[in-house]
Formats: C-alpha cells, structure tokens, sequence
C-alpha cells in the first residue's frame, strides 16, 4: 500500500485530503506541525505532502532537514502563490508545489505520478564522466557519490536523453514541471544551478545558450578518448 506523510497545520484540509487519498486505498499518516512531522518520517514513505505555514517548523525548514533523510518526493501544498514561495520550495529540494484551493483529484494524480517515477527502478548508466544510479537517484563521479532530489536527476536524464540538442527553458518547464506549473523560467534556471553544483567538475556539461536555453554536451570528454 501506497504510505503519505500529510503535514498541515488545518484539521480540516487534513480530513478533506484523507478521505479522499483514503477511498482510493492510499495510506496517510498525519503531522499537524513540522516538529510532528520530522518525528514520524522514516523511509517507509512513498511520499510528503507538506504544508509551508505551520508553527515550530515551517515547511521550507520542515523540507531542508528531510533532504537529509532520504530523498522522498515532496510536493508543497500552500496558500502561499507568489513565485518566490514555489521557487523558494524548489530550492530546497521540492519535487512540485499546488496552492490552495485545489481539486483533490488534481493533487492525487500529481502524487501517483511522482511516486510511480520514483519507484520505476532503472539500471546504472554512464554518459560521460557520470555514472547515474536511477533506482536511488545518485550520480557517481570520481568515485564520489552524491544524492539528487528528484527534479534535479529527472532534469539531468531529460538533458541526457537530448545530448548536443538546444532546450529551450518553456521545452525544460512543460517536460519536467508539467504543462500545469504556473510559475516561470526562473524555476529551470534555479535547479540548472543546483544541478551544476551537484556536478561539480562535470559542470560544464551542461552549457548556457544565451537567450536561447541550454545545451547538455560531453563533447571535450570524447575528445579526450
């Protein structure tokens, strides 16, 4: 069965949100405060639906310190619409956010697809220098391994996939957030950044195309072969 931590603060967005994930024959497990929520998360979660405005933690903190757990989908449910709260969200390693109100069956078809691109189990690959683990969304360089949340390894596969190919960043948007994202480019120019700095000397792969968008290339790699 299909396990959710629900963080929020509301009784009744908690009830509301339950009964509905409960008929489809999803298992929620309730936090209502990010202390609660921090004491109760393990590995056994397919998912975090997390609420930003809460008392003791916030969500963004709430989030930070998930991060350092494991790298569980978390999606940001909040009143809170203006860009810099959802890039705020995604910074810190958030998979996708929904403001309220919201349509309950929209916000459970964001979850099964999140949770089913999570558990699709896919064998080690290298481009490059990386050597990508896709099944616990680790990238392997030098030997040297480092954790991706999910957003930022779907947006390196999704380069991979389009190697020496132009993307512009509304091709980056609609492929990795979904034609339903409201925010803007920034969210791609954003996770770029976190992408490159997971890279580290690998960065460089991934090439600025000023105005345009970006391009992922190995091509000073394979000269060096």
């Amino acid at each position: 069965m299909v396990r959710i931590l629900l963080v929020e603060d509301e009784t009744l967005i908690r009830n509301f949100i339950k009964e509905y994930f409960t008929n489809k024959g999803l298992e929620i497990i309730e936090a209502c405060d990010g202390l609660e929520a921090i004491s109760l998360f393990n590995e056994d979660f397919d998912l975090v639906l997390l609420d930003v405005m809460m008392p003791h933690l916030n969500g963004y903190e709430v989030c930070e310190k998930l991060r350092k757990i494991k790298q569980t989908p978390i999606i940001f449910i909040s009143a809170l619409f203006e860009d810099e709260n959802q890039l705020q969200a995604y910074e810190l390693g958030g998979d996708d956010y929904i403001t309220k109100p919201f349509k309950p069956s929209l916000l459970y078809a964001k979850c099964m697809a999140l949770i089913k691109r999570d558990k699709k189990l896919q064998p080690t690959l290298q481009i490059g220098k990386i050597i990508l683990h896709p099944d616990t969304h680790e990238i392997e360089i030098n030997q040297e391994k480092r954790s991706l949340s999910n957003k930022e390894f779907n947006l390196l596969m999704y380069f991979i996939e389009n190697k020496g190919i132009l993307l512009s960043r509304e091709q980056i948007l609609d492929k990795i957030w979904g034609y339903d994202f409201y925010g803007d480019a920034r969210a791609v120019d954003t996770y770029v950044k976190m992408l490159r700095k997971n890279l580290k000397e690998c960065s460089y792969y991934i090439q600025t195309i000023i105005k345009s968008g970006y391009r992922f290339s190995i091509e000073g790699d394979e000269h060096e072969k």
